[in-house]
């Protein structure tokens, strides 16, 4: 594992340009509902409030954050020609995020996820993927820019998007990692059940990952093991570099240079919604391990920020700065850069 964590591309610390990202992926309208209890059985009725509708989706909420905590972002994805694909690509324009990329499907309607969220923060999605379907390979060949320059490649959301081939996928990040840009990969949830196809496909991917995140619930049903140790184990034999498990309020976990298990605890905080939060700690992940930083601090980074953006219900993203002052004592830069607010 420690040969893994050397190979991984990484900034000096002391560089003093912004670290460039592209954020490969599926961006939506989230509409959000709160408060609701328990999902209604067919031909019932249950009660939610304080709704609220948002520019989201992985890449969304992984671009809208990375920029906020002063990483230079671009995006790649489909949108429709409709009101929301408008909206979509004013909000990233607005937050900083670079959108020539972003391409408009003519006579396709934007992606649209409900997003049901429980008392205690817990969710769960319903989706119409409209435009995704036309994010394959080719299209993510087409429009990402050339990959020398760019320290990061994050492709994301990848079982959202119907016709993406992982399989053909491999070669493009395999040209991506001999430029110098880390690959990121958080597939999301499986919409399908994770068939024997679907799992072979992602590890074989991860041939090419620098960096794979997903959460214990998608590391389970890749491995077939809950425990955070083992599915460790076993997708790092299958990982080109760094492997790190979100567990939501236990924490999250990766294997250190000696392959020892590494848990870092989530922040106790009193929960908005978890809507994004995984995509949140990949930003924040990133803003901490670019420049150079060590994983255990890379992962302080992402925890501060998931913590942070999970307890808002307005203003959800946070500043660098905000994030340092959420660390650990021992995880503080005592000369952060300087960023917005």
């Amino acid at each position: 594992m420690s040969d893994k964590l050397e190979r991984a591309p990484l900034l000096p610390a002391s560089g003093a340009r912004a670290p460039q990202v592209c954020v490969a992926g599926n961006l939506t309208i989230d509409i959000i509902l709160r408060s609701v209890s328990a999902l209604p059985e067919w031909g019932q009725e249950v009660v939610g409030s304080n709704r609220s509708e948002v520019v989201a989706g992985q890449a969304g909420y992984l671009a809208f954050c990375a920029s906020r905590l002063g990483l230079a972002t671009s995006v790649v994805c489909p949108v429709g020609d409709d009101p929301s694909g408008e909206r979509i690509r004013s909000e990233l324009r607005q937050s900083g995020v670079d959108d020539p990329e972003v391409e408009t499907i003519s006579g396709a309607a934007s992606p649209l996820t409900l997003a049901v969220v429980r008392p205690d923060g817990e969710r769960a999605f319903i989706s119409d993927f409209g435009c995704l379907d036309r994010f394959d390979v080719e299209f993510l060949t087409r429009h990402l820019p050339a990959t020398r320059g760019l320290d990061a490649v994050a492709l994301v959301g990848t079982l959202n998007l119907p016709r993406f081939d992982h399989a053909g996928a491999v070669e493009l990040l395999g040209r991506a990692r001999p430029s110098g840009a880390l690959t990121l990969l958080d597939t999301g949830w499986d919409p399908g059940g994770w068939q024997p196809s679907t799992v072979a496909a992602v590890r074989a991917l991860l041939a090419e990952v620098d960096l794979f995140i997903p959460n214990l619930d998608e590391a389970a049903a890749l491995t077939g093991t809950a425990q955070p140790l083992e599915a460790l184990r076993d997708l790092g034999a299958a990982c080109a570099g760094t492997v790190v498990i979100k567990g939501g309020a236990e924490g999250s976990w990766a294997l250190d240079s000696d392959g020892q298990l590494l848990h870092v605890p989530a922040q106790p905080v009193r929960v908005d919604n978890a809507v994004g939060a995984g995509d949140t700690y990949n930003a924040g992940f990133l803003a901490g391990y670019l420049p150079g930083r060590e994983l255990p601090r890379a992962m302080a980074y992402a925890t501060a920020t998931a913590a942070l953006y999970v307890s808002r219900h307005e203003e959800r993203f946070p500043t660098l700065r905000e994030v340092e002052a959420h660390l650990p004592s021992a995880h503080r830069d005592p000369n952060p850069a300087p960023t917005a607010g």
